[in-house]
């Protein structure tokens, strides 16, 4: 079983002090969350109060959950991927795209942001209840990967399979829909990328993950990490979750 890696979206569950608490406790189980590769996606507000109590750790990434399409100018109470100095930033997320209604124009335009300005993003993708049950699912997956660049000349992208169903459900996708999903990925990831390419290119898995379903998980082949939501932001569940990998 190859390591995986564990991305936490912290959305909005932890506030500044609530961050730093968590963090602290981190620090205090240094050895288990030394074993793993860890991006963190914490409040923007919270994004230095993390980098700083992070810097002991070699493994520990820290990234913005979302950017603006610009990175200066009058757009009041929009954040720039240059900011903050990250190392990643999460793009397309579902409750962006529905909350917010953002097309795959705007989430192109940010996702290109991204790689141009630090050279690294996640990109999610992933059907509604309904374009699942009409057997859509590959449709909407191809459609939601047409705006991915036709080069990346060295830069990371992390294309995190999330199906809106499952998001904060508790109903988690079975082993045999992930793997289908990501064997079609990787397909038309061959098609547009070059070998050279192809090695920065990782496939996440995100929806209702938690200690329960992350064991298992764990043993899809193409699968290289999760993206996790509020499992993640509760400290004792995502140590948990660490314990039951090692």
């Amino acid at each position: 079983m190859n390591k995986k890696i564990f991305a936490a979206n912290w959305k909005m569950y932890l506030n500044s002090n609530e961050s730093r608490e968590f963090m602290l406790k981190i620090n205090a189980n240094k050895d288990l969350f030394s074993e793993f590769d860890i991006m963190i996606f914490p409040s923007h507000v919270a994004i230095s109060i993390i980098q700083d109590l992070a810097k002991g750790f070699d493994n520990i990434k820290i990234g913005m959950q979302d950017c603006d399409i610009l990175t200066s100018g009058a757009v009041t109470g929009s954040n720039s991927i240059t900011s903050h100095k990250v190392d990643s930033c999460i793009v397309g997320h579902s409750e962006r795209r529905t909350i917010f209604n953002e097309n795959d124009e705007l989430i192109k335009k940010k996702l290109n942001n991204c790689l141009d300005q630090i050279g690294s993003a996640i990109l999610c993708v992933g059907e509604t209840l309904n374009e699942k049950e009409e057997n859509k699912t590959f449709e909407v997956i191809k459609k939601q990967l047409s705006i991915l660049p036709h080069q990346i000349q060295g830069k990371n992208l992390d294309i995190a399979y999330e199906p809106v169903w499952s998001i904060g459900t508790g109903l988690v996708a079975s082993k045999q829909h992930i793997e289908d999903v990501l064997s079609y990925i990787n397909i038309l990831i061959k098609e547009l990328y070059s070998d050279e390419d192809r090695p920065n290119i990782r496939l996440f898995y995100g929806g209702s993950v938690d200690e329960n379903s992350v064991e298992e998980l764990s043993s899809i082949s193409l699968l290289d990490g999760f993206l996790i939501g509020s499992a993640s932001a509760d400290f004792d569940k995502f140590k948990n979750m660490l314990n039951k990998m090692r």
